[in-house]
């Protein structure tokens, strides 16, 4: 066999071999649209998730992640699904871990209830930390804890430099010691007081129940004199308005105190009238004879 030969027998093999592997992954691609419907899931990330990985309904294998893509601050994953499971409202789509290395599965946990979704329908779901994430968050709680307990020393340093801490907790102990030796030597004194005041208490109350017609009289006579002072301050605001009214007329000149008040030339004659009267008076009792005579015949 020439060279040429055997170059086109090689080439002729390997067309035909492409060709067989792209029919293969052509009718798989078909076979697998008939079986399966696509969704589209939102997540909020979606670390550690790539397109092959599975996705299980309810722990059972029933499809693919087919893309990932970013929409916004969202990661939109699309779910290629057996076409016997329908998406309902009621259902959880979660980004879920399987294994201590972090990798991730889509895990729907399904429910027959609620209303469908549709398959051109977003539908929200959920990532929950793994392992991984989990160790992250406490790696960086672990972080902060240090740093306080750091700070928390250097204030302990601070408030013990000079002795200061030790001194106080000295202080406090000696207070409380005296204290309680006080307690102690007047803890008889202490019942004394306590015995008076019960007795005290005692007493008071005793009276109170003693006196309880005359308390209760007493309080009946305090009412029926708030109800007069009622009426009283009622009276006096009556005698008010009148006085106000009386002054408001007066002010404006009517009747005979209002004409005297504001009438100057009213005012002179009277003025005048009365010192004419204290003349006559005067007069009068001066020369009695001209204004009277006596005779007997």
């Amino acid at each position: 066999m020439s060279r040429k030969t055997e170059i086109q027998v090689g080439a002729t093999v390997l067309v035909a071999l492409a060709v067989l592997l792209w029919g293969i992954a052509w009718l798989s691609t078909l076979a697998r649209a008939r079986i399966q419907r696509t969704w589209h899931v939102s997540f909020s990330q979606g670390g550690g998730l790539a397109e092959g990985n599975e996705a299980q309904v309810n722990g059972v294998r029933k499809g693919v992640v087919t893309s990932l893509r970013l929409m916004g601050d969202r990661v939109i994953v699309d779910l290629a699904l057996a076409k016997d499971i329908v998406l309902t409202r009621d259902s959880k789509v979660v980004i879920r871990s399987v294994s201590m290395m972090g990798d991730k599965v889509i895990a729907v946990d399904y429910s027959g209830t609620g209303e469908p979704w549709s398959s051109r329908d977003t539908i929200p779901g959920v990532y929950e930390k793994g392992l991984p994430e989990v160790m992250a968050d406490v790696g960086r709680a672990s972080g902060g804890v240090t740093a306080i307990a750091r700070q928390l020393d250097s204030l302990a340093v601070a408030v013990n430099r000079g002795g200061g801490l030790t001194a106080s907790i000295d202080n406090f102990r000696r207070a409380s010691e005296e204290l309680a030796l006080a307690v102690a030597e007047n803890r008889a004194a202490l019942r004394t007081t306590m015995a008076n005041f019960s007795a005290t208490s005692t007493s008071a109350k005793e009276l109170v129940v003693d006196r309880q017609e005359s308390l209760d009289a007493a309080l009946d006579h305090f009412v029926s004199a708030a109800g007069n002072l009622d009426r009283v301050s009622g009276k006096l605001d009556s005698l008010r308005g009148s006085l106000q009214s009386a002054a408001s007329r007066l002010d404006r000149g009517e009747g005979t105190l209002g004409r005297l008040v504001k009438d100057e030339r009213l005012y002179a004659d009277l003025d005048a009238s009365v010192r004419d009267l204290r003349a006559l008076i005067a007069d009068l009792k001066a020369n009695p004879r001209k204004y009277f005579k006596f005779s007997v015949f």
